[in-house]
């Protein structure tokens, strides 16, 4: 993949890919605009979907990560949970 010298990116992680995630999560239930259409959304099956999915991950690395991994994806599992809830509610 091309990159161009001013192209910077953070370093691939298993914390980088779950807040990218979690991001997409606010976006579905309007907690931050999306950044193409610099709107509010109101998706809550898209962040349902997206929330399953940071779950599955959890459970499938599940003695595979650190206890800071560990710790990081039980936080934001139950963070996004309570979002979820409040803003479906």
């Amino acid at each position: 993949m091309a990159e161009t010298p001013d192209q910077q990116f953070p370093e691939a992680s298993l914390r980088q890919h779950v807040f990218d995630m979690a991001q997409q999560v606010a976006i579905a239930l309007g907690e931050i605009d999306n950044p193409v259409t610099r709107q509010r959304e109101n998706n809550p099956q898209a962040a349902r979907y997206i929330i399953d999915v940071i779950s599955m991950l959890q459970d499938k690395t599940s003695g595979n990560c650190t206890d800071e991994e560990s710790g990081y994806l039980s936080g934001v599992v139950a963070g996004l949970k309570t979002l979820y809830v409040q803003k479906t509610a």
